[in-house]
C-alpha cells in the first residue's frame, strides 16, 4: 500500500507539472517585447572670453585691450606715473547649459618692472560700484537659468606717484628704456555639483 501511495503522490506531481507548463504556454502565446533607444541633450559647454572660444584657444592676451584715461601730459594709450586705466575680460556662457563658478587671478607677471604699477580694484557690468581683489582674485557665479549670462569685469590699473610708491624718480626715468608693465590674468570655470 505503501508503494502505491508513493506512485499517486508522484503522478500528482507530474500532473502538476504539467498543468503548470501548460498554464505557461498559454500566457506566453501574448508576451512580446519591444526595444527603444533613449536620445539624451548633453549640457553645452560653451564659454568665450572677450569673445575667444576657450576651448579652441586659452590664451586670450591678444584680447585684453588697456585703456588708460585722458592726461593732458601723458599721449593717449601710454603708460606713466600717474597713468590711471582699466581692462576688461568679457565671459559670456550664453551657449553653456550648466551652472558655474568663475575665478579670475589678477596678479603683477614676473616679467614686471614697474612695481609702482598696480591694480586698484574692479566692478562688474560697469558698476559703479569699485571692489577691492582679496588675494589678486574674484569669484562669481554664472547659473544656467540667469537670464543674462554675460559679465563684463572691469580692472582698474594705477601706476602710482607719490604716496605709497616704491620708485623714485630715477627708477620711474630708467623703466622708459627698459622697462616691462605687465600682469598675468589667469581664467578658471569649473561646473557647479549638484549638491552645491
Amino acid at each position: 500500500m505503501k508503494i502505491s501511495k508513493k506512485i499517486r503522490i508522484f503522478l500528482f506531481l507530474i500532473s502538476l507539472l504539467y498543468f503548470v507548463s501548460l498554464i505557461q504556454k498559454t500566457y506566453a502565446k501574448y508576451t512580446t517585447s519591444a526595444e527603444a533607444n533613449a536620445d539624451i541633450s548633453i549640457a553645452r559647454w560653451n564659454i568665450l572670453v572677450n569673445d575667444q572660444d576657450i576651448k579652441s584657444n586659452s590664451n586670450f592676451s591678444n584680447t585684453i585691450k588697456p585703456v588708460f584715461e585722458d592726461n593732458e601730459y601723458i599721449k593717449n594709450d601710454i603708460i606713466a606715473p600717474t597713468s590711471k586705466g582699466y581692462f576688461d575680460v568679457v565671459i559670456n556662457g550664453d551657449n553653456t547649459d550648466v551652472s558655474y563658478k568663475t575665478t579670475i587671478n589678477v596678479k603683477t607677471s614676473d616679467i614686471n618692472t614697474i612695481t609702482d604699477l598696480t591694480i586698484t580694484g574692479y566692478s562688474i557690468d560697469d558698476s559703479s560700484e569699485i571692489k577691492t581683489l582679496t588675494n589678486n582674485s574674484l569669484e562669481d557665479t554664472i547659473n544656467y537659468n540667469d537670464t543674462n549670462k554675460t559679465k563684463k569685469y572691469r580692472f582698474y590699473i594705477e601706476w602710482i606717484d607719490g604716496v605709497n610708491e616704491t620708485m623714485d624718480n630715477s627708477l620711474d626715468t630708467s623703466s622708459t628704456t627698459d622697462g616691462v608693465a605687465a600682469f598675468d590674468i589667469n581664467v578658471n570655470f569649473i561646473q557647479i555639483p549638484k549638491n552645491n
